[in-house]
């Protein structure tokens, strides 16, 4: 039966030999549970609406919630379900709802993984880890604010590193916008948030001068000759440092007479398979850092002997050696847009120089292209790479060879 309940009755109750509860005459549905151990505790009983199954909601125990303090409580809890809500099961629900390290990873494993690159997802990999788990990762994913992603984005930018902020917050969004997707999330609290700095697409191009003195301080720079070769691979094929990085040696044919590499959709930023005709320098490039990697499946090993090496040890390695190169306002992808524009200025036509560098839009970039056209262009692509390795020559020593020959280490 009902009891009312009294302050004097809740502080001097003792505790029998099994749970009791007390059911309040005062307040409707309110219970205060007494265990054997004589721990009090206050919850509320009611009928679910929808069903009219019995719950039960815990409002806390006793002393941090007195008597006067659970039976304010109780009525709040008893408005919300007479408007058909069910605070046990809300209860219940954010227990289980996952955390924002959940959805990321699930994000991870979903999405970034079959869709992304390696190096791409290595990127945002270390973003996570980094920049938005110590700050968001324990938080339930339906709690996160406009607010704290707010918070993490100005405590990059506010460190200098503003583009990077740009990359974090379209990191959380794209999480966020994906969970929403499938449902895992009711909300994106990214909208509306703007990004801390507007980017500039880069115009840094090497001019010849620069191209000598890039290519020999590497002779003395602090780095690996792994890392000089991949750099200088970088500069004679224009490919991206993140797949020289990752070559393994199944991917190079260098049996023939038109040696390639062959990369494999799933390591190509366009998720295309992408075929590098390799002149006869580059070929003895790659020939030489085979034949240096031992056992390894990969041409350039990581030291841990797990894996590749990664594209960021050349970022990193650029970034010890930027005092003794000598040049200003340089990162290792300039040296993709150098090839470019170089070969533009030996009359390659713009249409050959994209199917070089693998971007979609050359050759899938239509339903022509993605569909009917089959061709490889390797021959066009070879042309184009030969004539360039020539310039290159001529660059570097002022020589004008009928055919590319080996280049001194």
């Amino acid at each position: 039966m009902p009891k009312k309940l009294t302050a004097r009755f809740i502080e001097t109750v003792k505790p029998e030999t099994k749970r009791v509860e007390y059911r309040d005459a005062h307040t409707r549905g309110l219970l205060l549970r007494v265990t054997a151990k004589g721990v009090k505790s206050w919850s509320v009983l009611y009928s679910r609406q929808s069903d009219g199954k019995k719950r039960r909601c815990t409002i806390g125990g006793y002393p941090s919630y007195s008597l006067e303090e659970a039976r304010t409580e109780a009525q709040a809890l008893l408005a919300r379900i007479s408007r058909g809500e069910d605070p046990a099961g809300d209860k219940q629900q954010r227990k289980g709802a996952f955390t924002f390290s959940e959805l990321a990873q699930m994000w991870v494993e979903r999405h970034g993984k079959p869709n992304k690159g390696a190096r791409s997802l290595y990127d945002d990999e270390l973003m996570l880890k980094r920049e938005i788990l110590p700050a968001i990762g324990a938080m339930k994913a339906e709690e996160v604010t406009k607010r704290d992603v707010i918070r993490i984005i100005d405590a990059v930018a506010e460190r200098g590193a503003r583009y990077r902020s740009n990359r974090v917050l379209a990191l959380t969004r794209s999480i966020f916008r994906w969970g929403c997707a499938e449902d895992l999330v009711q909300f994106d609290p990214t909208q509306g948030i703007r990004p801390r700095t507007v980017e500039r697409p880069r115009d840094r191009v090497l001019s010849d001068e620069e191209i000598r003195i890039f290519w020999n301080a590497l002779e003395d720079a602090p780095m690996s000759l792994p890392v000089v070769t991949m750099l200088r691979l970088a500069l004679m094929t224009g490919q991206r440092i993140g797949e020289i990085a990752g070559a393994a040696k199944a991917e190079i044919d260098l049996s023939n007479t038109n040696p390639v590499w062959t990369l494999p959709g799933g390591r190509t930023k366009n998720r295309q398979v992408s075929r590098v005709p390799l002149p006869p320098l580059t070929a003895r490039f790659l020939k030489d850092a085979i034949a240096a990697s031992g056992d390894s499946p990969y041409v350039f090993p990581s030291p841990t002997g797990e894996g590749p090496i990664t594209a960021h040890a050349a970022t990193r390695a650029i970034s010890r050696a930027r005092p003794m190169l000598g040049l200003e306002n340089f990162r290792v992808h300039d040296l993709r847009r150098t090839v470019a524009t170089s070969m533009a200025s030996l009359g390659i036509n713009p249409h050959t120089i994209s199917l070089v560098l693998d971007h979609v839009s050359a050759a899938k970039g239509t339903v022509t292209g993605a569909v009917y056209v089959k061709y490889s262009f390797d021959r066009e692509k070879r042309s184009a790479l030969e004539r360039w390795t020539i310039h290159l020559q001529e660059v570097l020593y002022g020589e004008t060879p009928s055919k590319v020959v080996n280049l001194p280490r």
